[in-house]
């Protein structure tokens, strides 16, 4: 293995008057493929229980799988059945939704189509498959809010058709140019035979699921639709110990004083691990998942999986041209990594898996979630990037020093979550953008700012409000704010600027949209002037810093662009990209900078903002940041 490569690398080096490998030869068939176009194949067929995201929600019987000349361990979809899956899924979770399928055996294509026109062409002649409006396919309806689905699927709406939250009050989408994807330029099977299309489940995976953070995983025993960042026994294991303590803490078992003080504390740890052992025993999804065979990789598996990941980073990794990858057969050449993932230990090619995400792309979003259900234990090992390395260490550091000073995270008369009042100035400190859909409208005398980050943002905004509030200076604290939804961070904009701007490139397709939304904050499910910071006559800051990321990094961006709130601090992190998560084919499963870009528009002209955002006023000890009274004296002096 380790003398082919070599071998091709060399000769990618002997091509300096014709460019290089990966522009002289097909991107993923610097390697032969294993299979063989047009050939007849010995197709099997094997019948397996279908968990669709919960062990409640069940295919009807068993579903069918497909599996050609003997590998066992990669399972083929008929589109038939595709279609049928996606709209019992769909129409279960209360979409607006139905796929149908036409097939053409004299042209070997087949069609399907939306119940909103759009259409998705699988063509077996030649091994393409072409979306002439990509995110039209894929858009459900309940997402009333924005095209691209960067919020998330939620609703403008409640359940009793009431306005709730946020809205959309104009939009402008371009809906891209039509995509093409090339699987014999990669040298993945598309199976036409015996009246069957069949496609790999994996690539039905990635290409039609990952954008609703699903992936489709086979265990060798069953075939289970679940979210990618869940499904994995590093997240189980940490559900599980949260569940213990809460449990104990309630009932007595255990108590932060105790632990401290009078207990025993070996004797401690092993109840609650023996607990965590029973709550893993309990039936759930990922011990389904875990509970499959266990063992090797079929070297037909291995062949297709790294094609595969080759193909969907190509097409679905946001940033790779700033990461200078032409393509990602050839970046796994080089990195060592293509050796890895085709071995025969499992364990080795998880962590190639690993490594590639948080070692060599280490942007920040792109994360690993949890090793192969073929794995006895989970045994990849950690590792970091130099960027990843860097952020955390200045996080642990601001953590450290914001210790020191009780009024950063609140604690004051209020009361409020996060909200903390010096003389005429609020502090509002959010270091992660939560939103849970809860019922915010309940009881209007209740305080909702434990309840995420829209409920802190009420309650902040009812104390800056309230009958001869002294408060002139707003103070947004995001400088260790690493990100999070994008529903909660457009609602923190609506709420500084009453009207905000989203605006969204998608790298794969070319679509691109701005919106505009509003926020209801006071919660008379109106959207005016009285829901924002806005036109109050108010100085409005913000605080950012290295460690500012993500959507920790959007909010600011727009600020700068609107020009009304002013930047304290150090230049923001950057990170715009959606996080899209992934598998492999083997059941590995990790997240990636996905094609969604957030982007800020200026000129009619859509630009990154992955970059960071340098602020208006710099301030370079962390320490004035933290120090309230102080920062209060200064901002006070620069008006």
């Amino acid at each position: 293995m380790k003398k082919l490569i070599s071998v091709l690398l060399i000769l990618s080096l002997m091509c300096p008057l014709c460019g290089s490998l990966a522009e002289e030869t097909e991107k993923a068939e610097v390697i032969p493929s294993l299979w063989e176009t047009g050939a007849e194949h010995q197709l099997v067929r094997k019948d397996f229980p279908f968990y669709l995201g919960d062990l409640e929600l069940v295919w009807p019987g068993e579903f069918p799988l497909y599996f050609a000349d003997g590998a066992d361990d990669l399972p083929f979809m008929d589109l038939n059945d595709f279609a049928a899956f996606m709209n019992y899924l769909w129409v279960n979770l209360a979409a607006d939704y139905q796929l149908t399928v036409e097939a053409n055996p004299d042209t070997g294509i087949v069609m399907c189509t939306r119940e909103n026109g759009c259409t998705t062409a699988f063509n077996f002649t030649n091994s393409r498959i072409i979306w002439p409006d990509y995110f039209g396919f894929l858009h459900f309806s309940t997402n009333d809010l924005d095209y691209l689905g960067v919020i998330g699927n939620i609703s403008k709406t409640d359940k009793e058709g009431r306005p709730y939250l946020l809205t959309n009050v104009s939009s402008r989408e371009r809906k891209g140019e039509p995509v093409a994807l090339d699987l014999k330029e990669y040298g993945i099977p598309m199976l036409a035979q015996d009246g069957l299309y069949l496609v790999p489940v994996q690539t039905l995976s990635a290409f039609f699921l990952s954008n609703q953070q699903f992936g489709l995983y086979f265990n060798g025993e069953n075939l289970i639709m679940g979210r990618v960042e869940t499904l994995n026994e590093n997240a189980a294991r940490q559900a599980a110990m949260m569940l213990v303590l809460a449990e104990m803490t309630e009932s007595g078992e255990y108590s932060d004083a105790g632990a401290d003080a009078a207990q025993d504390q070996a004797a401690l740890m092993a109840q609650m691990m023996q607990k965590v052992e029973e709550k893993m025993a309990e039936p759930s999804l990922v011990s389904l998942y875990l509970a499959g065979k266990k063992g090797g990789r079929s070297l037909s598996l291995r062949d297709f999986a790294v094609r595969e990941l080759a193909m969907e980073l190509d097409h679905l990794y946001g940033i790779r041209e700033t990461h200078d990858i032409d393509s990602f057969m050839m970046f796994f050449l080089e990195t060592g990594l293509y050796e890895a993932m085709m071995g025969e230990d499992t364990a080795k090619a998880d962590q190639a898996i690993r490594d590639m995400v948080s070692l060599w792309l280490d942007d920040g979003h792109s994360v690993y979630y949890g090793d192969s259900y073929l794995l006895e234990t989970p045994t990849t090992a950690s590792s970091s990037g130099y960027s990843s390395a860097a952020a955390l260490n200045l996080r642990l550091k601001l953590n450290a020093l914001r210790q020191q000073y009780p009024s950063v995270t609140g604690g004051n008369s209020t009361g409020v979550a996060g909200y903390y009042e010096v003389g005429n100035t609020a502090y509002v400190t959010l270091d992660l953008f939560q939103f849970t859909r809860a019922d915010y409208y309940g009881d209007p005398e209740a305080d909702p700012s434990a309840i995420d980050t829209c409920g802190q943002i009420i309650q902040a905004h009812r104390q800056i409000t309230r009958e001869n509030s002294p408060i002139e200076n707003v103070v947004l604290d995001l400088s260790c704010n690493t990100g999070g939804h994008a529903a909660a961070a457009v609602y923190t904009l609506c709420w500084f600027l009453g009207d905000a701007q989203l605006s969204v490139k998608d790298s794969f397709s070319g679509a691109e949209q701005t919106t505009v939304f509003r926020a209801d904050v006071n919660l008379d499910r109106e959207y005016d002037e009285q829901d924002t910071l806005a036109g109050r006559g108010l100085n409005l800051y913000c605080l950012i810093s290295p460690v500012s990321f993500s959507c920790g990094n959007l909010i600011p961006w727009a600020f700068k662009m609107d020009g009304n709130v002013k930047l304290l601090g150090s230049k923001s992190r950057g990170g715009s990209c959606v996080v899209l998560p992934m598998t492999t084919a083997w059941g590995t499963s990790f997240a990636v900078s996905g094609p969604l870009r957030i982007s800020f528009m200026i000129n009619g002209a859509y630009y990154d903002v992955d970059q960071g955002v340098e602020p208006d006023y710099v301030i370079r000890t962390y320490d004035h940041l933290y120090d309230r009274e102080a920062l209060t004296d200064y901002i006070n002096s620069l008006y």
